[in-house]
């Protein structure tokens, strides 16, 4: 049969159909205007789930939190209890939250923070948010004692005595403020705060300044019994003069919270002895010192410090006070804590008396005379006359021709001279000479003087043995001048001055004399008549002196003078030069205008004189020592 068009058409159709059918994914078959048939487009394959991130936060009291998933990040506000990041996450996919940026004053932390997306949303994250704080402290110089306490509102810190830093307990908030204050003061002192003020930053702060300093207090006290001038008492520098019958006094000077101080009369008024009560040293408490008082009473006889006035046989004996027996001292010094050391010509014995009384032997036998060097009683000693310290605890001990070193321990030797080899020679140690050595004293530096009387001179004597002439020489006579030029007429006694000025008991002048560092003589008092003694009171050469022999400093600069010859009386010599008479023995006839004395002598002869540091006299007479005034 003939193929005809319709033929043609079904021949390509039914394969065709045949196609589709067989499809395994049958969307539809069609022609296109042509008569041809295409395939259809597949359907698109479905987006994948995805689900939030998200959680609640506690704490959140500031603005700059930033929370982050990966590059995914959310702003959370201040104040927010939760969040959701702005990006879903697939199904399966994992994630973790992050602290990207903390917020102001803030430090928030994460919990439940990773994990994988399962299906829902994620709302189990748990952001924390808390104040972020600093320690707040500083340095603390001058705090002498207990009992500061600091404070920043409500929490307090108490530094002990000496503390040089603090740390309050309780740290300050980032951004809080603070403000640190003294809420107590120590006890003696006053602090104040610098740079207590601010707001905390991002670090401890370290930098707040305490800064104390001790108060000072007054010194005073009241007095009694005060009927003359002249009275001045003494706290370091600082003195204080009260007047005739003044009832108080109060130093000018104030004295530091534990700071020492020290009430002395550094000068006894006319007529009277004032002692100050309390120990001193003391130490500065916390208020004014009241009660410092002074007692003054008539100086109008001996106290016996230790010894006996009529001398038993041995005439030396130690023991303690009216037990023991000193005779015939005539070198006598105090040392800085009150001993005092005597000496005598007949005794041969270096003595030492305590504060207490007590009296032993440091040196020397009594009644064996002689020149041997040694230890304690195995030491000899013949006509010792003269004794003095040196900064270290030594005594000197003069001889008539030579110098003798005392330790402390009791060792003996010999510094300079030889005994009985009396000469004018000047030296060192040994090739020195002296002839009629009769009194010593020291200066701060610790040369030695010597009023070496035979040969009319002052000798000078360094810490090494070496012997020279201060002033005078081998001529006697009656010259003011520098040095060697000046004229002596054998000088016994000797005192220093706190200037370094040395007085010296011109006994063949009946006079006092003053000699500068500079060996400058001048005469202080007497000596109008040279050769022609007198008992007078009065000023400069006015004044007379019988046979000045031994000397003590006086306060505020003078000197105490034992005047011997025409019996024997205590005269004191103002630094102005100015002679009053402050005992003297029934027998001392004036020879022109005395002063009321103060004491009488003592019966048995008074052999030598010193005063302590407050400027007490002390007597050696018969076998005891003896202190004018109560």
């Amino acid at each position: 049969m003939p193929i005809t068009s319709s033929h043609r058409v079904a021949h390509r159709v039914i394969p065709l159909l045949f196609a589709c059918a067989a499809s395994l994914v049958l969307h539809g078959c069609w022609w296109d205007d042509n008569g041809t048939s295409t395939a259809p487009e597949p359907a698109p394959t479905p987006a994948p789930v995805s689900y939030t991130i998200g959680g609640v936060i506690t704490g959140l009291t500031a603005a700059g939190l930033v929370l982050a998933n990966g590059g995914d990040s959310v702003n959370v506000a201040a104040s927010a209890t939760g969040f959701t990041l702005p990006t879903a996450v697939a199904q399966g996919n994992s994630y973790a939250v992050t602290v990207q940026a903390q917020p102001t004053g803030l430090h928030c932390s994460v919990s439940g923070a990773t994990g994988t997306i399962a299906g829902a949303n994620v709302t189990s994250v748990a952001v924390a948010c808390a104040s972020v704080s600093h320690t707040l402290g500083g340095t603390i110089s001058g705090l002498p004692s207990a009992g500061l306490v600091l404070s920043n509102g409500t929490d307090t810190v108490s530094p002990a005595a000496g503390a040089q830093s603090f740390t309050f307990a309780v740290p300050v908030a980032q951004g809080g403020a603070y403000a640190v204050a003294v809420r107590t003061q120590p006890t003696g002192a006053t602090c104040s705060v610098g740079s207590g003020s601010g707001t905390m930053g991002t670090s401890d702060v370290s930098a707040v300044q305490v800064t104390c300093s001790a108060n000072a207090y007054h010194v005073s006290g009241t007095i009694s019994g005060l009927t003359g001038s002249g009275l001045i008492l003494a706290n370091g520098t600082d003195i204080v003069s009260p007047a005739s019958n003044a009832t108080s006094y109060m130093f000018a000077n104030r004295v530091a919270f534990g700071g020492t101080y020290s009430v002395t009369v550094q000068q006894q008024p006319a007529g009277l002895s004032c002692a100050v009560a309390g120990s001193f040293p003391a130490t500065m408490g916390a208020g004014d010192v009241t009660n410092a008082d002074v007692t003054c009473a008539p100086a109008t006889g001996l106290q016996l410090v230790v010894g006996q006035a009529s001398c038993p046989n041995p005439a030396a004996v130690d023991g303690s006070g009216a037990s023991a027996s000193v005779p015939a001292s005539e070198g006598m010094v105090f040392d800085a804590s009150g001993n005092l050391f005597v000496v005598g010509r007949f005794t041969n014995v270096v003595r030492k008396i305590t504060p207490a009384g007590s009296v032993s032997t440091l040196a020397g036998l009594y009644g064996a005379s002689g020149n041997a060097d040694g230890t304690g009683n195995s030491a000899r000693f013949d006509q010792a006359v003269g004794a003095a310290l040196d900064n270290l605890g030594n005594l000197y001990v003069i001889e008539a021709w030579d110098v003798r070193k005392v330790t402390p321990a009791g060792v003996v030797t010999t510094f300079a001279g030889v005994q009985g080899n009396g000469g004018s020679a000047d030296g060192t140690g040994a090739a020195a000479q002296f002839s009629g050595a009769s009194a010593i004293v020291t200066d701060t530096a610790g040369n030695a003087y010597i009023a070496d009387a035979n040969n009319n001179a002052i000798r000078k004597m360094t810490p090494a043995g070496v012997v020279t002439t201060f002033a005078g020489g081998p001529a006697g006579g009656y010259a003011d001048g520098i040095g060697t030029a000046a004229l002596f007429n054998a000088p016994q006694g000797l005192a220093l001055d706190a200037a370094g000025n040395l007085f010296v008991a011109d006994s063949g002048n009946s006079a006092i004399r003053k000699i500068t560092p500079a060996g400058a003589v001048t005469t202080l008092a007497g000596g109008a008549a040279p050769g022609a003694p007198g008992f007078a009171d009065g000023t400069g050469t006015s004044a007379r002196f019988f046979l000045p022999t031994a000397l003590a400093a006086a306060p505020s600069g003078g000197v105490y003078v034992l005047d011997q010859g025409g019996d024997s009386a205590v005269r004191l010599v103002t630094a102005a030069g100015s002679v009053t008479t402050l005992g003297k023995s029934p027998g001392a006839t004036p020879t022109g205008p005395i002063a009321g004395s103060t004491f009488a002598m003592p019966a048995s002869g008074t052999t030598g004189i010193a005063a302590d540091a407050a400027g007490r006299l002390y007597l050696s007479a018969g076998c005891a020592i003896d202190k004018v005034g109560p």
